[in-house]
């Protein structure tokens, strides 16, 4: 896909996420679309957080879009899209690598929630599923209250209902930060202060850049002119 899925109209009023949806939107037209299409507005600072990419082959191994983007030759860049990275394919249908859309990977689904636990503490957090539901014809979004220790079970108990991605949106109660994957996506999107992103943009586990509400978030974008800065 190059756009991320059309949603369907439905009513927010009266759920918990009627205050996320009511701060999405861009100021103004243009190209694609852009992280305040997915994170609210209010926040401090925002970081996207690339999924990683896995060997088909059952190996194990990793890849980071910042590797592949060194090796393909383009920047390690805000609005990186996979479609600018070399392709590696051995043919049709012989991927060496994939990543996930619509889900962060195991390793970096756990490290997000392990520093943001550090920021709320036990606090109780909310799971969203919006997209995901109308597409699996839900009549409403699945919204689950927990904490973020029981992000998995919660991950498992929807299962049969959206498959494996998600959760789209989660936040705290405090709603100090909310985190955006996109059904679509192979990023996620964080919105929170600017200590918050100082920790997400400097875990290890984590492979993330800072970007700001204007940042295109879609596929179709196309790398800047040269030179690129190192």
């Amino acid at each position: 896909m190059g756009t991320m899925a059309e949603r369907r109209e439905w009513t927010y009023d009266g759920t918990e996420l009627a205050w996320l949806r009511s701060r999405l939107g861009r100021p103004e037209a243009g190209p694609g679309h852009v992280v305040s299409d997915l994170v609210p507005s209010g926040y401090g600072a925002y970081v996207r957080i690339f999924h990683r990419f896995e060997a088909t082959d059952g190996s194990g191994l990793s890849r980071t879009w910042q590797a592949w983007a060194k090796d393909s030759g383009v920047p390690f860049h805000t609005e990186l899209s996979h479609l600018w990275l070399r392709s590696e394919d051995r043919g049709p249908g012989r991927s060496l690598w994939q990543v996930e859309d619509g889900a962060l990977d195991d390793s970096s689904r756990g490290a997000l929630a392990r520093v943001l636990a550090g920021v709320s503490g036990g606090q109780a957090v909310y799971f969203a599923y919006d997209l995901a539901a109308l597409l699996w014809d839900e009549d409403e979004p699945i919204i689950r209250r927990a904490s973020l220790a029981d992000l998995e079970t919660v991950r498992e108990a929807v299962r049969d209902v959206v498959g494996d991605s998600g959760p789209e949106f989660w936040w705290p109660q405090d709603r100090s930060w909310v985190v955006t994957t996109d059904y679509d996506l192979l990023s996620t999107y964080v919105g929170c202060s600017a200590e918050t992103a100082g920790l997400l943009l400097g875990d290890d586990k984590l492979e993330t850049l800072p970007v700001t509400l204007r940042t295109r978030a879609d596929w179709e974008t196309t790398p800047p002119p040269h030179p690129w800065p190192h």
